[in-house]
């Protein structure tokens, strides 16, 4: 599993599409119109946006890599998340 792990606005969003593009993945996200238009000013096209609802749903190809951008915002939607911890290394 990646982990892209940074402050705000150092280009994370943008190294979560290059992998997506990459590996012919889905980017998961709260508004994929959005991020289409991100992904677009950034060159890069070729991978799906998908949003979170649709995600929850399993209204996605599952046989794509995923990629969720902001893991936080998903979670603090489908459940009530007070605390979690989190490991650097593989």
């Amino acid at each position: 599993m990646i982990r892209i792990i940074d402050d705000k606005s150092t280009g994370k969003t943008g190294r979560l599409m290059l992998l997506a593009k990459e590996n012919n993945g889905t980017l998961v996200c709260s508004d994929p119109h959005c991020m289409r238009q991100k992904a677009k000013a950034y060159g890069l096209i070729g991978f799906d946006c998908i949003s979170y609802n649709d995600y929850y749903e399993h209204n996605y190809d599952t046989h794509k890599p995923i990629y969720i951008d902001e893991l936080e915002n998903y979670l603090h939607l489908y459940g009530r998340i007070d605390g979690y911890s989190l490991s650097t290394e593989d």
